[in-house]
């Protein structure tokens, strides 16, 4: 894979867990994105799908004018970074630059890619019992707005 073939938006079409045995466990429908530059850089946003929406507060766009418990169940279940990253062969390397979690900046994400016309699956490595998750995406492109 070259990083090229990644450039672009992709939405989710899906996400699973994978078992060491092969057998595959669906996971919660999910609202997300992941873009890639030609230059190098990345951002997801991934979000529970149909979440409840947060009461109006004094600015609708920003979450400081809600409660403490209202904003952290807004977060809830919510994964969100941008970095850069580099393709090497059949993996690619998401290194964070900022993130909702305060864990991941400095870290490098490794996923290994798949992609298949306009679908993308990224997983990550497997455990030592051979689980892993994976996400598959589409161009957004040709998804419906």
């Amino acid at each position: 894979m070259r990083a090229e073939d990644l450039v672009g938006a992709w939405r989710e079409l899906g996400r699973e867990f994978v078992s060491g045995d092969g057998s595959v466990r669906s996971d919660i429908q999910r609202t997300s994105q992941i873009m890639y530059t030609p230059d190098g850089f990345m951002g997801v946003v991934n979000t529970p799908a149909k979440r409840a929406p947060v009461s109006d507060g004094s600015n609708p766009m920003s979450l400081d004018g809600i409660g403490a418990a209202e904003r952290a169940a807004a977060a809830e279940g919510v994964v969100a970074y941008t970095g850069r990253y580099e393709v090497k062969g059949d993996l690619v390397h998401h290194t964070i630059y900022s993130a909702l979690n305060p864990n991941l900046p400095g870290t490098t994400q490794v996923r290994r890619a798949m992609l298949s016309g306009d679908d993308l699956t990224l997983a990550t490595l497997p455990d030592a019992k051979g689980t892993y998750f994976r996400i598959r995406w589409r161009r957004a492109a040709k998804m419906p707005a």
